[in-house]
């Protein structure tokens, strides 16, 4: 049996020092472990009534530093009585499986932190935690870890190296961090933490455990070669690639990244995305090269995001495709009292561009603050830009918080120079009890522009929204709920000729199942407002106003069934006219075993007034039925080798009833232009076969078929249109990448 020792971390107190290497085994059987700082007093913080870990549950964490780096340990009993949920799952899971999560904020400042996951079948999730409370998955890194399932329990382990990343210099000997340890049962939900702090408030990393530990310096030199060879199977042609990412960290205060003609393809294809818009879609990222170490470049500020990578390597300006990246670097440390990031990158060809980005950064007990320079060069557009921009967060209280930034841009196209600024705030009131409330307020003027390299998906505004949560932790025994978040929300947006762009009254509550399932739902009442982006600068038109209401739920498998299920409905009112935009979508998934699933999903979207622009201020009007399947298959033959199947097709039949243009008043009036049926077809199908050499080291085969059309035929059904999609084989490719990591 093992002992509950309930220790509470504070300031000031050391962990003991390990002298010799530990497995990583999930044993736990190496004499040092005795030596372990020992964490007990974990609490229920899903739902977050704070009672302590019933004795058939009981949990202790283990912590010891060493000179490989920070050794973890998780023991936790599992009541006989409920469910295990062990399914295999891939990296960056977000399945509601059995696992536990370590967390670090390595320099104790609540700036950032790291959060390593290890599932109950020894799959992970590593992220990154900025602003206290913003979860990153945009981040792979190199850090062992294990799991034993025995019949009272599991044991974890882990095993984070000093390497992982840059950290402040240490004290004496000494290095001051800040921990979290928590247990998620998956068949009822429940999370159980050490200390007891939960994600779902204003400030979670500022309250995680601080203690101190023998410090360790480490460096690391890793070289990574890769290897690509492609070959089209439409076009009968073949290309070969080879390159080499290399990473050194000289000491804990100081890390470079360095890659040379690098292979930004996606081995884990995009979700297919149909975007009529005038705002572009917001992509993720996963290419190594810039999720690795990546915290320092964090740039998601009131206002717009300075730095979005996916537009390093993004579509070309000359409309060729993807842009080829001759070489890219980044550093980022701590020079005495302050931090520095900086990175840069230049594309191939004529219409390559020059990405350049710096900052430096400080911090005191109470402020942090960061300046940020950027530019970028466009010489295929004859464009320069220039950023500046100034970020400061501040703690006045230990229940406000106040994140504010200003960002300035020049650009320079053609030789007309245009400047602009914006900028914002957003306030955090953790008010004592179940209660909280924000306050945001961003405003920027027509001009200023950050999309060289940031994400901005507006300018031209004055934004204030007011939100007030509330939850409900201490729910009936015998409800089928564990907790409830409610939150109320109040936003007005209006451009600055004084037109109201956004303005919405939503109600929405988060519930938390006993079974570990989940639901969401909102209920939004929309003003009557101008939409002045979709004619593309040629004025603002009238939305009517109307009701939007959503409703999700994500259902568990019970008692040790195959099958678990997603559900979601939405029910919009038209922009134009009486009607309404429905939604249904189901998608089960079917647990064969531990290490094989299955699932696929229908999701069928009617709009009975679609509004597409169709040129200077003109708009055609389409009844259209939209229908999308996925389907995701996911085996892991054994701890190496794993092959996915991922499909999504689209379908989408639009009828014309009406063309408009924007008259007096903003008012939208009959035009005699000419609106035709469509019918669009869109496919993504891929398979992809994994080989685990070792950390970041990987065989993959992958094969990938797809393509989009979009033509005048209309059809009688739109399930006709969605078959017609898997004829379409615009690209048709199979892909073999070699990479291999050497730690020099």
């Amino acid at each position: 049996m093992w002992t509950r020792v309930a220790m509470m971390a504070t300031l000031g107190l050391v962990a003991p020092m390990a002298n010799a290497a530990i497995r990583v085994d999930g044993q736990m059987d190496e004499p040092e472990w005795q030596q372990a700082r020992r964490f007990g007093d974990f609490v229920s913080t899903t739902p977050f009534d704070l009672s302590p870990v019933p004795a058939e549950a009981g949990i202790e964490a283990f912590l010891l530093s060493t000179p490989e780096g920070l050794a973890v340990a998780l023991r936790a009993k599992h009541p006989a009585d409920v469910q295990r949920i062990t399914s295999r799952v891939q990296r960056d899971f977000n399945e509601q499986i059995d696992r536990s999560n370590f967390m670090i904020d390595f320099d104790a400042d609540g700036k950032s932190a790291y959060d390593f996951t290890v599932s109950a079948g020894n799959d992970i999730s590593d992220e990154v935690i900025s602003r206290e409370n913003q979860f990153s998955k945009d981040w792979d890194a190199d850090w062992q870890h294990a799991v034993v399932n025995s019949e009272e329990g599991y044991t974890w382990e882990w095993l984070i190296p000093w390497s992982i990343t840059s950290m402040k210099p240490p004290v004496n000997g000494k290095r001051t961090i800040a921990v979290y340890f928590d247990r998620v049962v998956a068949a009822t939900g429940r999370r159980y933490a050490y200390p007891a702090a939960t994600y779902t408030r204003p400030r979670f990393v500022s309250e995680f455990a601080k203690i101190e530990i023998d410090a360790y310096e480490s460096s690391l030199l890793a070289i990574t070669p890769y290897g690509v060879a492609l070959a089209d199977l439409k076009r009968s042609d073949q290309e070969f690639k080879a390159g080499a990412d290399l990473f050194w960290k000289p000491n804990s205060n100081h890390q470079f990244a360095l890659t040379l003609n690098p292979d930004f393809g996606q081995v884990e294809s995009d979700d297919l995305v149909v975007n009529f818009d005038a705002i572009e879609t917001f992509f993720t990222d996963k290419r190594p090269f810039f999720t690795d170490n990546q915290t320092a470049f964090d740039s998601g500020y009131p206002g717009g995001n300075l730095f979005y990578t996916r537009r390093v390597g993004g579509p070309a300006d000359d409309g060729s495709g993807a842009a080829d990246i001759n070489a890219a670097i980044k550093a980022n440390g701590n020079i005495g009292g302050l931090g520095y990031a900086f990175f840069g990158a230049t594309e191939d060809g004529t219409a390559g561009r020059d990405f350049l980005f710096g900052r430096v950064s400080g911090r005191t007990e109470q402020v942090e603050w960061d300046v940020t320079q950027i530019a970028v060069d466009r010489p295929f557009l004859d464009r320069q830009a220039d950023v500046t921009a100034v970020h400061g967060r501040f703690r006045p209280s230990e229940t406000w918080t106040l994140d504010t930034a200003i960002h300035h841009s020049d650009i320079d196209e053609g030789g007309v120079v245009t400047s602009g600024t914006g900028g914002g705030i957003i306030a955090d009131w953790d008010m004592p009890g179940p209660f909280r409330q924000q306050y945001f307020f961003i405003r920027t003027d027509g001009d200023v522009d950050l999309n060289d390299l940031g994400y901005q998906d507006r300018n031209n505004n004055r934004y204030l929204e007011w939100e007030t949560g509330y939850r409900q932790d201490q729910l009936p025994a015998d409800s089928l709920f564990a907790s409830h978040a409610w939150e109320l929300e109040l936003v007005d947006n209006r451009n600055l000729d004084g037109e109201q762009v956004w303005g919405t009254a939503t109600l929405q509550r988060y519930s938390e199942m006993r079974d570990g399932g989940n639901m969401f739902f909102f209920v939004r009442y929309r003003d009557e407002i101008y939409d002045d982006l979709s004619s593309r600068g040629n004025g603002s038109f009238i939305v009517q106003s109307g009701m939007h209401l959503f409703a999700e739920a994500n259902l568990a498998r019970r008692d040790g069934g195959k099958l678990s299920w997603y559900f979601n409905t939405e029910l919009i009112g038209s922009r134009i006219g009486n009607g309404y935009d429905r939604l249904f979508g189901i998608e089960p998934r079917i647990h064969f075993s531990d290490q094989l699933d299955w699932s696929i999903g229908t999701y069928w979207f009617a709009q009975s007034a679609w509004l597409i622009w169709q040129g200077d201020a003109n708009f055609g009007q389409f009844d259209s039925e939209r229908v999308d399947l996925v389907s995701n298959l996911n085996w892991f033959i054994d701890d190496r080798q794993e092959l996915r199947v991922k499909l999504q097709a689209i379908g989408i039949d639009a009828e014309a009833d009406q063309a408009w243009t924007i008259g007096n008043g903003g008012h939208l009036v009959p035009a005699t232009l000419a609106v035709e049926d469509f019918r669009l077809q869109n496919l993504g199908f891929q398979i992809r076969y994994r080989y685990k050499l070792g950390n970041l080291s990987d065989i993959f085969a992958v094969y990938s078929r797809g393509g989009a059309a979009l033509d005048e035929r209309p059809t009688d059904d739109v399930f006709d249109t969605l078959g017609s999609a898997f004829d379409l084989r615009d690209d048709d490719q199979f892909l073999v990448k070699f990479a291999y990591r050497f730690e020099l």
